[in-house]
């Protein structure tokens, strides 16, 4: 086990210390048979639980999964990323505690004090909780690491990755991981994922659809606005911002407040965009669509609208000031609209519009349990759209030609669709964005009113002006930048 908290080496002793006494009391436990630590154990393995907890006057329900159930989720869904899972029952367990405990050390790691990981003297292993700072996050190795306590925030990219390499498991035993963390490190680590998952798509687009060699490319790093730097400010001395556009992006509002207010504003300043709508609408098996509809009424749209205050990449306000730039230059002048909608569905909304569009069977979107929260709906896997819905707008001839051209392009691939990076780049004109606009069912997302909470995609277009999103890249790999956002591997819809 990993604890760090703090850099500093005053701090670590006391946490040792504190780490120590807390493991020995349940040590003696087990050693003396006590029922109270034997069954606290045994709810640990075995039982799952939900928990109130207070922060800053809100209240937070926290949900813990027992070891059982989690290794059994991996069984049955997940086999495939390791074969050697086993569900084991308390029974099974519980002989191997004593031996288990009795051979484990609460170590402080760091300069100044004198314990090591000395691995090379214990050929029969070495069972370790190791409290440190630096040295555990920077390189140190500890073999078979199973649960991470961490807490040391870091506003860092290159710092935080390092710090992310904390499980190098063995096989049979990914279902005992566990990491406990915050709310904050975990967005901030997700961030960094997404960047990361970007950089790699944007390879495979250089390689496999522009042919392009590196010289021709920058490598980017996406950056947080005003919470994360790339690295150190010595390390990139020879950076510099380049401002990038949305050209080609699918823009998802995965990140949408529940507060009641803001609710009720999104969803009236929806319906006034679907009333200023021609009555000229196009009626699907899943979706309503207009077409060519003025920049002009879509503007206020993205004036008004509010995402999530965690949600910087989505800020509506940034998409105005790109569709303003744009507009300038006779692009993302014209806009298809599209309403997606649920047939069947468990929750309707009467719209009641100006122009005939009544009942909207609202669709599913839950929250990632992971991510529970009072005030905000964090979707699942972090996309509002199904993978077809960037789709809505297109002719069959222009469906049919990304089709073709994704097979072309990937030999391997299996799914009935184009790839949204395709049409956005090839297919899709500059003049021309789609919008849609997604109703969600107020109780599958967690929301005690009894109206939808309304959220937004937009698939923008290939562009030659390209507005306002930061990043830091070395001064001599200014080049060009594509951005790939595509969904064709969620297919998980939950409609």
């Amino acid at each position: 086990m990993l604890v760090h908290v703090s850099r500093y080496t005053r701090w670590q002793k006391q946490i040792k210390e504190l780490v120590e006494n807390t493991f020995n009391s349940y040590r003696l436990g087990i050693e003396f048979n006590s029922s109270s630590v034997i069954n606290e154990l045994k709810k640990t393995f075995e039982e799952d639980h939900e928990y109130n907890i207070s922060h800053e006057g809100e209240t937070i329900t926290e949900r813990y999964k027992s070891y059982k159930t989690v290794s059994q989720i991996i069984l049955d869904t997940m086999s495939n990323v390791d074969s050697q899972v086993s569900v084991h029952t308390w029974e099974e367990v519980l002989p191997h505690l004593h031996s288990a405990t009795a051979k484990i050390e609460v170590r402080e790691i760091n300069g100044g004090s004198g314990d090591v990981l000395n691995y090379f003297d214990h050929k029969d292993g070495l069972s370790v909780i190791a409290v440190g700072g630096d040295k555990l996050s920077r390189g140190l190795t500890l073999e078979g690491l199973s649960v991470s306590y961490y807490l040391r925030a870091s506003r860092m990219y290159d710092t935080l990755m390092q710090m992310g390499r904390w499980f190098g498991y063995r096989p049979g035993y990914v279902d005992l991981c566990r990491l406990f963390t915050s709310r904050e490190l975990n967005e901030w680590f997700c961030h960094i994922t997404l960047a990361s998952e970007e950089l790699r798509s944007e390879f495979e687009y250089m390689s496999d659809v522009a042919g392009s060699t590196p010289e021709q490319y920058a490598l980017r790093v996406r950056t947080h606005p005003g919470v994360l730097q790339i690295s150190a400010s010595n390390k990139i001395r020879r950076a510099v911002n380049v401002d990038i556009s949305w050209a080609g992006r699918l823009v998802e509002s995965y990140q949408l407040q529940k507060t009641p207010k803001i609710v009720q504003s999104n969803l009236e300043l929806t319906r006034s965009l679907i009333n200023s709508l021609p009555s000229s609408f196009v009626t699907k098996d899943n979706h309503i669509l207009w077409k060519n509809i003025s920049a002009e009424l879509v503007k206020p749209f993205f004036q008004n609208f509010k995402v999530s205050e965690s949600l910087k990449k989505v800020d509506p306000l940034n998409l105005l000031s790109f569709i303003d730039i744009s507009n300038r230059s006779g692009e993302l002048i014209n806009w298809n609209i599209a309403i997606r909608f649920k047939k069947d569905a468990e929750f309707n909304y009467n719209l009641n519009s100006t122009n005939g569009i009544s009942q909207i069977g609202c669709i599913v979107r839950t929250s990632d349990p992971e991510k529970n929260d009072n005030h905000n709906l964090n979707i699942r896997k972090n996309h509002i759209i199904s993978p077809k819905d960037e789709f809505f707008d297109l002719t069959d001839e222009e469906y049919k030609k990304g089709l073709e051209r994704t097979k072309e392009l990937n030999k391997d691939y299996k799914n009935d669709f184009p790839k949204g990076e395709i049409v956005r780049n090839e297919i899709r004109k500059p003049t021309t964005a789609l919008l849609i606009l997604y109703f969600l069912n107020p109780e599958k997302a967690g929301y005690s009113g009894s109206e939808p909470i309304v959220g937004f995609a937009v698939s923008f277009p290939r562009s030659i002006v390209n507005p306002t999103v930061t990043f830091a890249v070395h001064e001599q790999l200014l080049s060009k930048f594509d951005i790939n956002d595509d969904v064709e591997n969620d297919n998980t819809d939950e409609d």
